[in-house]
């Protein structure tokens, strides 16, 4: 048995339609989170963030803001991973919703109220729950 590290980056990109602000939900299975993947070895995080989330979704983002990182551990045949995630707050430039079958079920925006209630772990929900207020600060100015 042995201890591997990743690295990841994702984040959560946002849109403003009809005074609602919605966000971009990835499923996997029967679990929701944001959109993320494993930075290349030449690529920045906020690189890697801007093109796995296009990658996963065919949503394009601009980075606003990083809103954190998580790290945890999980089982990957004998191998123990270690695992970090960067996360980004992006706004919404382009692109129609294309999730990429390999890695994802669905992709979906959905409004706030509805990702704190669809996001399948507490970690993405403090994440979203930070960018939120940082939304609201964009908006009002």
């Amino acid at each position: 048995m042995s201890i591997k590290w990743e690295f990841s980056a994702g984040g959560i990109v946002f849109k403003e339609e009809d005074n609602k602000i919605y966000v971009l939900l990835v499923r996997t299975k029967d679990r929701w989170s944001f959109p993320k993947g494993n930075i290349e070895k030449t690529e920045s995080k906020e690189n890697a963030a801007v093109r796995e989330i296009k990658e996963e979704t065919g949503i394009e983002g601009e980075i606003i803001d990083y809103l954190g990182n998580v790290e945890y551990y999980y089982r990957k045949g004998i191998d123990t991973i270690h695992k970090f995630v960067y996360y980004y707050l992006l706004r919404y430039k382009g692109g129609e919703i294309t999730p990429q079958k390999e890695e994802i079920d669905e992709a979906v925006f959905v409004s706030i109220e509805e990702a704190e209630k669809l996001l399948s772990f507490d970690k993405d929900k403090q994440f979203l729950k930070k960018a939120e207020n940082i939304i609201k600060t964009l908006i009002t100015k």
